[in-house]
């Protein structure tokens, strides 16, 4: 069984302190953090994990709200892995080194990174049966990366018990994630505002509305809302409905769903 855990879904000024988006991917033995802001270890104590339990990290791209609880993790020492795109990787060792210089050094055999490549399929390390892809997000020109996890059946399992989800990170709309999402069990979208209210974020950040419009087009069988702004969460199901006519989530942190083929229960 896999679950997957929101951690957190706000934008950056979240209606609860330490809201920032981040998701936990808990996969037979792995407990991989997607994304990692600066509430990071709150986030993982109200729903009962330990920071030890984290085997992998991924960064969609540099953002304080999606890094910036990442260097005291490691002070929960264990093996792990640390992924993502070459330049958010580089753009993560800047930041270690800047806040805690030469610690990397102490953790060199604990420590793994890995830059993942773009565009391209490949196997996601130390996760037998799950495949992954990155595709260009656009966020300001800034390097980001939406992520594409396919999960092969169990062995003896039905053929059909096999899954797929993507999550976008921070975007504008974009055609490039249209393209990774063709298909895909569920796509965790970013939704920043609603466009019958804010502009803020336009060009930079999707509204409900965008993340409906990518999720029909790409055929995705179930839809979340992330990276929201406060506000009711039913005003940015109906505003997603409007172009998608899927099962929408706009999650609230710590709500868990289990992943399964055709959707999420």
């Amino acid at each position: 069984m896999t679950e997957l855990v929101f951690l957190g879904i706000g934008a950056i000024r979240p209606a609860l302190a330490g809201d920032h988006t981040a998701l936990l991917l808990r996969h037979g033995s792995a407990n991989v953090l997607l994304d990692a802001g600066p509430g990071v270890l709150i986030q993982l104590d109200r729903v009962g994990v330990d920071p030890t339990e984290i085997s992998h990290v991924y960064f969609s791209h540099q953002h304080g709200d999606h890094t910036l609880g990442s260097p005291l993790l490691l002070f929960h020492r264990r093996p792990r892995i640390i992924l993502s795109a070459p330049e958010v990787l580089t753009a993560w060792r800047q930041l270690l080194d800047l806040v805690y210089p030469g610690y990397v050094e102490v953790l060199a055999k604990e420590l793994k990174f890995q830059p993942l490549p773009v565009k391209q399929s490949h196997t996601w390390p130390d996760l037998p049966g799950v495949t992954a892809k990155l595709a260009e997000a656009y966020h300001a020109n800034l390097p980001a990366y939406a992520l594409r996890l396919d999960f092969a059946p169990e062995p003896g399992s039905d053929p059909s018990s096999g899954f797929s989800m993507v999550y976008s990170g921070d975007t504008a709309p974009t055609e490039c994630i249209e393209q990774l999402a063709q298909g895909v069990d569920l796509l965790i979208h970013e939704a920043t505002y609603l466009t019958c209210e804010q502009s803020e974020g336009k060009g930079i950040h999707s509204s409900a509305g965008n993340a409906g419009e990518i999720a029909s087009a790409a055929g995705a069988k179930s839809l979340a809302l992330v990276h929201r702004l406060p506000g009711e969460p039913e005003r940015w199901r109906e505003e997603a409905a409007n172009a998608y006519d899927g099962p929408i989530l706009a999650p609230m942190a710590g709500d868990t769903i289990t992943l399964v083929g055709k959707g999420t229960s």
